[in-house]
């Protein structure tokens, strides 16, 4: 894999730096912002290849900040978030904004490298679609398919942990809750519930027959 370069953006100064270790131990190019201005002086000087990103940020969350950025930037490279306050609408956005992975902090060294490679791998194939679909005019061929099937089953992944996640953390809730829940409580509860069980057809309806 050629060398990358990859800008980390968080608040938090132990994350930034621990992060920036591990990615340089890949033997990738490490840059570093805090905020909102720090990440565009780096990304108005530097093309990046992967960013990984705080949802919790000043002033705007990790999802605007990017928004902003590939809004003013053009940005081609992928997107890793991280975020202590997991929920299926963040995860949805971060998947409608092209992020390719959602990590929960605290973040486990050996699921980052494998999330950065995965990025990166991810990246470099739809960057050789596209050029393949520009020299022939737009002919979509197997190898396109293939390519396309490959994205669609990492998002279907970051889908099904979400749904399987919030179902163990309903659990945990009523086992050791559900008595003392007023009506209101079991009320928001039924409606996670629903909603898990839509976010499950979802799946369903995106998964190849």
């Amino acid at each position: 894999m050629s060398k990358a370069r990859i800008l980390i953006i968080d608040d938090e100064k132990v994350l930034r730096e621990s992060v920036k270790k591990i990615v340089e131990k890949m033997l990738f190019s490490a840059e570093i912002a805090m905020d909102f201005p720090s990440a565009k002086k780096l990304v108005s000087q530097f093309e990046f290849d992967l960013f990984l990103v705080d949802l919790i940020l000043p002033k705007m969350n990790g999802i605007q900040l990017m928004t902003r950025l590939k809004e003013e930037f053009n940005l081609q490279g992928g997107i890793i978030f991280f975020t202590g306050e997991p929920n299926l609408e963040t995860c949805i956005e971060a998947i409608r904004l092209g992020a390719s992975d959602y990590l929960e902090k605290p973040v486990d060294p050996s699921d980052l490298i494998k999330a950065i490679k995965q990025a990166l791998i991810r990246k470099k194939h739809e960057i050789r679609i596209l050029k393949e679909s520009q020299k022939k005019e737009f002919i979509i061929d197997d190898s396109v398919l293939s390519e396309s099937k490959m994205i669609d089953d990492k998002t279907l992944k970051i889908l099904e942990d979400v749904k399987n996640n919030t179902h163990k953390i309903l659990l945990k809730l009523k086992n050791k809750f559900g008595h003392e829940f007023n009506d209101e409580q079991r009320n928001l509860l039924n409606e996670i519930v629903q909603n898990n069980g839509k976010l499950k057809k979802i799946i369903g309806d995106l998964k190849p027959k």
